[in-house]
């Protein structure tokens, strides 16, 4: 398996939030976004970088994550009001 390199705090508190998947490629992911991606994400929380394009580009980084987020939410909160 591929992990992202993360500190052990921030892997703690991203799996604590189940923000953490693993891909079809046995690589360690953020939802909704492939490795490298989520490499830079981590990054980013990391050390918020000092360029603004690299700001940008992780904050439509986020955006996506959130998104992914928000829609596996809403499928199990579908999931757990079916009447069955």
């Amino acid at each position: 398996m591929q992990t992202l390199a993360i500190s052990e705090a921030l892997r703690t508190q991203l799996s604590a939030e189940n923000l953490l998947a693993i891909n079809s490629h046995g690589q360690e992911i953020l939802h909704g976004l492939d490795f490298d991606e989520s490499q830079l994400l981590v990054d980013c929380k990391e050390q918020t970088p000092a360029d603004a394009s690299m700001q940008e580009r992780c904050a439509e980084l986020v955006l996506k994550h959130e998104r992914a987020r928000l829609r596996i939410a809403t499928v199990d909160d579908e999931r757990g009001t079916a009447k069955y």
